[in-house]
């Protein structure tokens, strides 16, 4: 009986230790903080990816998780792809690349800018989960996988969060629209 509706710890993606919004450029985290964001998001794929390679009993209870839905999940968190995968998800439209690589050192770069690449990875995720199975015709995914899959990519708790850029927001500006969302503005579509 499939019945889980909340992930372990560790499975679902870690929520952003402050906002994501349009002072963020100006005003980083600070590089302690965001390094450790970051190292939290690695231990989230590392986890995903490893439960997803085990066949982990836990992703097998969760509703609408079928192999093709997994596949795609592991496929969306390598970080490189084949030219056929590459060109497939660009043809999608939907601005999908691989997760992003992390820096090879932990003073590789600034930490802020790898998180923001990963959470515009994620982004694009989120984007192409809400609209792939809307089409005329047999989509590439069904809702239910990709409610499946999006399961793993937002936050145990999103109530009350953008679902793109994952930053708290009151009732009537959680539409990222109306917040202008910065992870949607930068080449996605709500």
């Amino acid at each position: 009986m499939k019945t889980h509706h909340q992930l372990p710890d560790g499975l679902s993606f870690p929520t952003p230790p402050g906002r994501i919004d349009r002072g963020v450029e100006r005003t980083p985290f600070r590089p302690a903080v965001a390094g450790a964001y970051l190292t939290e998001i690695l231990r989230w794929r590392d986890a995903v990816a490893e439960a997803l390679a085990s066949g982990d009993p836990v992703i097998r209870d969760v509703d609408h998780f079928t192999p093709r839905a997994r596949e795609r999940l592991a496929v969306l968190l390598c970080t490189s792809w084949d030219v056929e995968t590459r060109l497939s998800f660009l043809r999608s439209g939907y601005g999908l690349t691989p997760f992003p690589a992390p820096p090879r050192t932990p003073r590789a770069g600034d930490p802020m800018l790898a998180v923001l690449q990963v959470l515009r990875w994620r982004a694009a995720v989120v984007n192409h989960l809400t609209d792939v199975w809307d089409v005329l015709g047999k989509p590439e995914l069904e809702m239910g996988e990709c409610a499946a899959i999006g399961m793993f990519i937002r936050p145990a708790r999103l109530e009350g969060r953008c679902i793109y850029c994952l930053t708290e927001y009151g009732p009537g500006h959680i539409d990222p629209e109306v917040h202008d969302c910065v992870m949607v503005s930068e080449g996605q579509s709500a």
